[in-house]
């Protein structure tokens, strides 16, 4: 089968007379090693990336008249997917790319949600390694994060479903692999989430840590909120003021904030604010060393996670699909081939499929 359809050949079987297993002696010159051309079988796999099986089906007949079965499909694209799981930390030439790749290295932690068959809801951690140029230096006001960077140059991911212990201890091996020689180079990047920063500490000693401005901001958005109700001029206004201070100040901002808020002259209102503050003060004080935003706006580097929560996004599209249900075991192939067709590792691996 291939892109313009099936094709009927007709070649010679070549066996030894010893008895011994024969073989179509064409077939390797000419990519017949398996039932689908491999461009067939990557354009499978490049839709089933991004839609369901059946959809899958319904394009490749649609597009381009080939026709496959969904368990068809599945079972290409499964087989593919468990072997870009071996692949990944075997990608010589993708390290090869990243490490010419200027620029600074970031590794930004997440999680997100599957469905399994067995246990229901499950978390699906992620982490993307980058490699970003600085992008344009700026002072905390105005700031405009996706305005003000670049692209990054080089980009690898991967997924799993499994507890952190397991989890981080990919993240050594794979940023070794991509030319990553001390932890101290390495900027990472999350949200407040106390596992990603025990894993950090852990196994990145001595690395840049920065928390993510967005989750922050939504810290002082809901702070404000609470005190000043939803949707209120004054929740805005006190929010921009303490978003302000943040990035200008971290740790020191966050407390000059939360005493402008208390700096009432009632008992019974400064009691009735303090609920509030209490909850951001516990949130920031486990942060206190990453709050250095100023600093890093001002070399015109990152200070969001965007690339990450970009990854949770893809992957939840893909395995969240309405109804959708995995078997535990079909979640990390079907991970792999999603992270691999969003990085620089979907051509190195069909290089060598081919």
């Amino acid at each position: 089968m291939t892109t313009v359809g099936p094709l009927n050949l007709t070649r010679h079987y070549w066996q030894c007379r010893c008895g011994a297993e024969g073989a179509y002696a064409a077939d390797a010159v000419i990519g017949l090693t398996q039932r689908f051309s491999t461009v067939l079988q990557k354009h499978c796999c490049r839709l089933a990336a991004d839609v369901s099986f059946a959809k899958t089906r319904e394009h490749l007949r649609e597009l381009l008249g080939v026709k496959l079965a969904p368990e068809t499909a599945r079972q290409l694209v499964g087989t593919h997917g468990r072997a870009m799981t071996t692949f990944q930390p075997q990608d010589h030439a993708t390290a090869q790319t990243f490490r010419q790749t200027p620029g600074e290295i970031e590794l930004a932690i997440d999680a997100g949600k599957v469905n399994t068959r067995e246990e229901g809801w499950k978390d699906l951690k992620i982490a993307v390694i980058s490699k970003r140029e600085a992008g344009t230096a700026v002072s905390p006001e105005p700031w405009q994060d996706d305005e003000r960077l670049p692209p990054a140059g080089a980009v690898v991911s991967f997924a799993m479903i499994a507890k952190s212990k397991v989890f981080r201890r990919r993240w050594g091996p794979s940023l070794r692999q991509l030319g990553v020689a001390q932890w101290s180079s390495v900027h990472a990047l999350g949200d407040g989430a106390s596992w990603i920063w025990e894993s950090v500490n852990r196994v990145l000693p001595g690395c840049r840590e920065t928390l993510d401005i967005y989750h922050a901001s939504e810290r002082l958005s809901l702070c404000a909120q609470r005190i000043f109700g939803q949707g209120t001029d004054e929740a805005r206004a006190a929010f921009e003021r303490g978003r302000d201070v943040l990035l200008r100040e971290g740790w020191g901002g966050v407390c000059v904030w939360v005493s402008e808020l208390l700096s009432v002259e009632t008992l019974e209102e400064r009691t009735r604010r303090q609920k509030a503050t209490e909850k951001l003060l516990g949130y920031f004080a486990k942060h206190t060393n990453r709050l250095a935003y100023r600093d890093r706006l001002a070399r015109g580097q990152a200070i969001g996670s965007g690339a990450v929560e970009g990854q949770a996004k893809t992957l939840g599209l893909r395995l969240k699909a309405r109804g959708a249900r995995w078997l535990k075991k079909n979640v990390r192939p079907m991970a792999s081939l999603v992270c691999v067709r969003n990085s620089i590792q979907w051509q190195a691996y069909w290089s060598l499929a081919a």
